[in-house]
C-alpha cells in the first residue's frame, strides 16, 4: 500500500464481547483480536497523519512490531473503516447512490405544500427573449412522452457532440493533449464519460456506445428489460425512448489534483454537459428529461465501469416527443 496516504476513520467503534465493532452505512465490521492496539491505531488517523507515521507511533506507544501493524491497517482499508482522507468523495458516493440507505419520505401533498411556501429564487425579468440563445433557454423543458421513433446515427453523434464534444480552440490549447470541450471542466482535465444507449433493429434489444476521439464506437449489446432493471423497475419511463445518454466519471482524472473538491467539479460538469442536451433538443426539435433515479452499481456494471472509482453520474432520456 501507499505509505504516505492519509489515513481517516469511517467509521463508529465500540467494544463488546472481546470484539471491536465498527458502524457503517448500512452493515457493520466486527474485528477481534486487536482490542489493546485499535484504540491507539484510530486515535491517529485524523486525516492529516500519513500512514507511515500512523504505525510508527503505535509502534512506539505499544511495542507491536510495525509488520503487524501494516497488516492490521491493510485490513481496516479492505473492509473499509479507514480511507485515505482525498477519497473521502467514495465514501459519500456510496451513501448517496440508489437504493439509498437514508432517505426522507414525503407524500405529493407535503411537497406541494412545501414549495407553495417557499419562496422562488428564480431571476424575473420584464424583457422579451430576443437571441437564439434567449429563446432557446425560455422554450428548454423536460419531455416524458415519446413517439418511439429511433434516432439517426448522425443525431445520436450531434447530440453526444454537443453533450461532450471537442471543440476547434483545442488546436490553441497545448497544454493538454485533452483539449478543450464544450462544457468548462475543472483544471481542463475533462474526467466525465459518455455512453449511449440505443434500440437496435432486433426486438428488444439496445446496443452500447462509448463517445471518444473516434466517435461512438459500440462496446456491448443489453436488453430493454436490463434497462428497465437499472431505471428502478419502472416500466413506463423508457417508453417511446429513441437513446439514453450516460455521464459517468472516471474520479481520478480529476481528484488525483483537487482531491475530494474534485468530486464537486465532477458533478457541476456533468450538469453543464446536460444544459447542452436540453438547448440541442430543444432546437432540434426532441424531447430530452434528465433522469438521476437509477441504480448506481447496476448501471455501472451494464457500461462495463469499474464501480465506485468509475461511475454514473447522471442520465438523459431522448426522442421525438408527441405533440
Amino acid at each position: 500500500m501507499d505509505k504516505s496516504v492519509r489515513l481517516f476513520v469511517a467509521a463508529y467503534a465500540f467494544s463488546e464481547d472481546g470484539a471491536t465493532h465498527f458502524l457503517l452505512p448500512g452493515r457493520e465490521v466486527k474485528l477481534e483480536g486487536a482490542e489493546e492496539v485499535l484504540p491507539i491505531l484510530l486515535r491517529q488517523c485524523d486525516g492529516y497523519r500519513m500512514a507511515e507515521e500512523i504505525v510508527s507511533l503505535t509502534a512506539e506507544e505499544t511495542g507491536y512490531a510495525q509488520a503487524e501493524l501494516w497488516e492490521l491497517v491493510e485490513q481496516l482499508l479492505a473492509r473499509q473503516v479507514l480511507i485515505g482522507s482525498t477519497q473521502h468523495y467514495l465514501f459519500f458516493h456510496r451513501v448517496s447512490a440508489n437504493p439509498m440507505p437514508f432517505s426522507h419520505q414525503f407524500s405529493e401533498e407535503e411537497i406541494a405544500r412545501m414549495l407553495a411556501e417557499g419562496e422562488s429564487f428564480l431571476m424575473q425579468s420584464s424583457l422579451q427573449p430576443t437571441t437564439s440563445l434567449e429563446k432557446l433557454l425560455a422554450r428548454r423543458e423536460s419531455t416524458r412522452e415519446f413517439t418511439g421513433e429511433f434516432l439517426s446515427q448522425q443525431e445520436a453523434e450531434r447530440l453526444a457532440w454537443a453533450i461532450y464534444g471537442k471543440t476547434p480552440r483545442a488546436n490553441s490549447f497545448p497544454e493538454s493533449a485533452i483539449g478543450l470541450g464544450t462544457v468548462p471542466s475543472g483544471g481542463a482535465l475533462y474526467p466525465l464519460r459518455l455512453f449511449v444507449l440505443k434500440p437496435s433493429n432486433k426486438e428488444r434489444e439496445w446496443e452500447c456506445f462509448r463517445a471518444g476521439s473516434e466517435g461512438l464506437e459500440k462496446t456491448v449489446t443489453t436488453t430493454y428489460e436490463a434497462l428497465v432493471r437499472v431505471f428502478l423497475n419502472d416500466s413506463n419511463l423508457l417508453e417511446g425512448v429513441g437513446a439514453v445518454y450516460v455521464l459517468a466519471c472516471e474520479f481520478q482524472q480529476t481528484t488525483q489534483k483537487y482531491a475530494n473538491r474534485g468530486y464537486r467539479y465532477a458533478i457541476l460538469e456533468a450538469g453543464h454537459a446536460a444544459q447542452n442536451a436540453y438547448l440541442w433538443c430543444v432546437e432540434q426539435g426532441l424531447g430530452v428529461v434528465e433522469v438521476g433515479g437509477f441504480y448506481d452499481e447496476e448501471l455501472a456494471q451494464l457500461l462495463s465501469l469499474s464501480y465506485p472509482d468509475q461511475a454514473p453520474l447522471t442520465t438523459l432520456l431522448v426522442g421525438r416527443r408527441k405533440q
